[in-house]
């Protein structure tokens, strides 16, 4: 058995062991940067009444830009985006890849200015796949001046992918954050207290207090739940958690 196999599957073993709790991000971003290559990644999930939503976000050079693009995403770009008609039309049960030579001759120029060109983002592989709950659409990026994802041979064949979506839905339905609590439920406890607060209109200091940790222990919080939510800012939770409870009502 190769090192590479080894170490996929020692990152396949732990994220599965942790599904469904925040231990399983440790391990999953591991395996995202160090065995795929990739330098940034993106999770969106498409639900029943066809809102999308970013499930997670991270780039490892800028976090920063992963969060702003997941949010200009979210609130509209995925329109624009040539994978989501495939993304929509996905059947239950199935799992696709799309490289970026497969639909960038369909990306409309501003769309492509946005998320690539401004971004100094070269090359991207997504994986779709779609199971009774929703859609799941998981993205990975490379910047300028690397070898594509196809040219390595990551992702030419259907095993990697399949091995990817079943990760990430296993790790998702375990949280029970989709469709069923509102889109906290995901989070720590601690994370979803800090965020129950903000939406409160309560400043860090008197979150912290209700909570019972430190202020700089609730901002911690604050930005661990912010990274995992997509969002950057206090005005975008009340959006999010608004539309929720907008579609729930």
């Amino acid at each position: 058995m190769s090192e590479s196999t080894t170490n996929l599957l020692d990152y396949t073993t732990r994220c599965i062991q942790h599904a469904g709790t925040d231990a399983f991000y440790l391990p999953f971003f591991e395996m995202i940067k160090h065995y795929f290559g990739a330098d940034q990644c993106s999770v969106f999930f498409l639900g029943e009444r066809s809102t999308i939503e970013c499930l997670l976000s991270r780039d490892f050079h800028d976090d920063l830009l992963a969060r702003n693009l997941s949010n200009a995403y979210v609130e509209g770009a995925y329109n624009s985006d040539p994978n989501f008609p495939l993304l929509n039309a996905l059947p239950v049960g199935e799992t696709t890849i799309s490289h970026f030579q497969d639909f960038k001759i369909g990306m409309v120029d501003s769309y492509q200015e946005h998320f690539f060109k401004q971004s100094d983002l070269a090359d991207k592989v997504s994986i779709l796949t779609a199971d009774k709950v929703g859609k799941y659409y998981i993205n990975l990026y490379r910047r300028k001046g690397r070898q594509s994802f196809m040219q390595q041979r990551l992702f030419n064949d259907p095993s990697e992918a399949n091995l990817l979506a079943a990760i990430i839905s296993q790790h998702f339905r375990l949280t029970k954050q989709i469709n069923n609590d509102g889109p906290l439920s995901f989070l720590s406890e601690r994370e979803r207290q800090v965020c129950q607060g903000i939406l409160c209109g309560k400043k860090m200091e008197a979150v912290g207090a209700d909570v019972g940790i430190a202020t700089s222990s609730a901002i911690t919080y604050k930005k661990r739940a912010f990274i995992k939510l997509g969002i950057t800012s206090r005005t975008s939770l009340f959006n999010l958690c608004h539309r929720s409870m907008v579609l729930e009502s």
